[in-house]
């Protein structure tokens, strides 16, 4: 358990924590008083009332029988407040006499009920003295009255109020110059003769009380420090919070200043430009005045003497548009003509320079050929040393060499003789009729080459016949393997798999490039010994080289 370092100290209760060390006291360690005011200071609750009424003799007792550390006599101690009396010798029949008529709106103008009773300056002891005592030296048809008082009073308070506001902070009192406007608003011209004279006693009155308002008025914040603990301050000022500075916050109001000051400079140019617009209009008023008087004169000088002159220019006459000013055209002689020459000097006509449309679309076909050429060329060094097994690859851009092996299949048919027409088929065929009903047009097969064959004699005279060129089975199309891959899942462990045509001519030519297994391989002179003497000639042929011989079979 953690100790009070102070009595009466209250803390908020945290969480144990691991990291922090707590203190470990023993039952004969802790001392009675200590132990008296730990349990004391666990029964301090948020009572409600400022600290230093917190000691209040009644309020303990209350808070004490409330938590249940009395007796039961003191549970019943309450903080004593006094009753409620009722008033006597009072008839509210005089007080509250008025009937009450409902109104036709609720809401009938915006003045208080303080503006609608009259005044709001009320006369006070320290008044009534000052009154009497200026009334006895005045005759008494020159009196001041308690009313007329009261409103001149009124009119230094708003008047002071208005102009001064923090009068009490800077001790600054109003003078009367600024009275005298509101007293010929508010006050009569019979009472305004007392202004003057009460105005003295007003200024002291305010010097009395700090220089503020004589009536009682809702107190509010003056200085921040000094009216923190003042409980009776109202309307305190809201803490401003310190707007946080950023960079981006400050070129915000970098932009605002500088369009700000933009805009001031262009309405400060417009002023001085309407500015110089009206002098030169004044300017150009002056000499128009004097125009007029200079012609006056000149026509009173013409009339003495006797000068008849048209009243034309007398009268400002419109400037006449000018013409546009022609240029003079060259006119030739008749003699000289200009011809154009036919030839030239190196003995080229005219028609050489000109560029016939076909030779630039043969150009253009040129360069579309070379760049065609360019990427076949491209493609193929991409595709060097690469075997596609895939179902579709890329057809070979490549066409066969001429000198090839392979020769065009041509079908050639026997001349026969026209059949012998019968009797019976003289009579003509007459074809019934029959309905005819919309169909599909049937599929296009898909065009095919022609097909090749080369024939080539292999070991011990066997006939071989290699063909190119030849379609594929069609595929069954009740056939399992299309839907072989339908839930398959890929996994990065598996092997690939590509599906073959076995019967496909890159297939023919991907096995033809495996190379010979050791089990298969035989020496040379078994071979040798097995195809007998090689003729002269015939080892460079390929017909005759030996084929791969299959695996001998144990007989089962």
């Amino acid at each position: 358990m953690t100790r009070s370092t102070q009595p009466g100290l209250r803390f908020r209760t945290r969480k144990l924590s691991p990291k922090q060390p707590l203190s470990v006291i023993r039952e004969d360690q802790i001392d009675s008083d200590e132990y008296k005011e730990l349990v004391d200071n666990q029964y301090k609750v948020e009572t409600g009332v400022e600290k230093s009424e917190e000691n209040e003799y009644h309020l303990q007792e209350a808070l004490a029988a409330a938590l249940g550390r009395g007796s039961k006599e003191e549970a019943k101690k309450i903080v004593p407040a006094p009753p409620a009396e009722e008033t006597k010798d009072i008839n509210y029949d005089e007080l509250y006499a008025f009937k009450f008529s409902k109104s036709s709106s609720y809401i009938r103008f915006s003045q208080t009920v303080e503006e609608c009773t009259g005044c709001q300056y009320d006369m006070t002891t320290d008044d009534d003295v000052f009154l009497k005592a200026y009334n006895q030296k005045k005759p008494p048809t020159g009196q001041c009255s308690e009313d007329d008082f009261e409103k001149i009073m009124e009119a230094f308070e708003t008047t002071a109020d208005r102009q001064t506001p923090f009068a009490a902070v800077d001790n600054t009192v109003a003078g009367f110059e600024m009275m005298e406007f509101a007293l010929k608003q508010e006050v009569d011209k019979k009472a305004q003769a007392f202004a003057k004279d009460i105005y003295d006693y007003w200024k002291t009155r305010r010097q009395y009380s700090s220089n503020r308002p004589l009536q009682p008025t809702l107190k509010f914040e003056l200085h921040q420090d000094n009216d923190d603990g003042d409980p009776y301050v109202c309307f305190r000022r809201r803490d401003v919070r310190q707007t946080r500075k950023t960079r981006a916050r400050d070129i915000q109001v970098t932009d605002k200043l500088r369009k700000l000051r933009k805009e001031l400079e262009d309405g400060r140019q417009l002023v001085l430009m309407s500015l110089q617009r009206e002098h030169a209009k004044r300017d150009l008023l002056a000499i128009d005045r004097s125009i007029f008087e200079q012609r006056g004169k000149v026509k009173e000088i013409r009339q003495r003497l006797g000068i008849k002159v048209d009243d034309e220019v007398l009268i400002n006459q419109k400037p006449q548009k000018r013409k546009p000013v022609e240029v003079p055209q060259l006119q030739r002689t008749p003699g000289t003509q200009i011809r154009i020459p036919s030839s030239r000097t190196d003995g080229r006509t005219l028609e050489a320079d000109l560029t016939l449309l076909a030779d630039v679309l043969a150009q253009k076909e040129n360069l579309l050929q070379m760049e065609i050429d360019s990427k076949i060329q491209q493609h193929q060094r991409w595709n060097q040393n690469h075997i596609d097994m895939t179902r579709e690859p890329l057809s070979d851009a490549r066409t066969p060499p001429p000198d090839s092996s392979f020769r065009l299949a041509t079908t050639q048919y026997l001349m026969t003789p026209p059949a012998s027409v019968s009797e019976e088929s003289t009579c003509e065929n007459v074809l019934e009729p029959r309905e005819m009903r919309g169909f599909s047009p049937p599929a296009e097969e898909e065009p095919h080459g022609q097909p090749s064959y080369r024939r080539r004699i292999g070991r011990l005279g066997r006939l071989w016949i290699d063909r190119r060129g030849l379609p594929s089975p069609p595929a069954d199309p009740t056939d399992s393997r299309s839907d072989r891959w339908k839930y398959d899942q890929d996994d990065d462990d598996d092997t690939p798999m590509y599906d073959v045509d076995p019967y496909d001519t890159n297939a023919l030519k991907f096995r033809a490039t495996i190379p010979y297994t050791d089990r298969n391989r035989r020496p040379p002179a078994e071979i040798a010994g097995a195809n007998g003497p090689v003729p002269n000639g015939t080892a460079s042929n390929p017909a005759n080289r030996p084929s791969i011989s299959l695996p001998s079979q144990k007989p089962t």
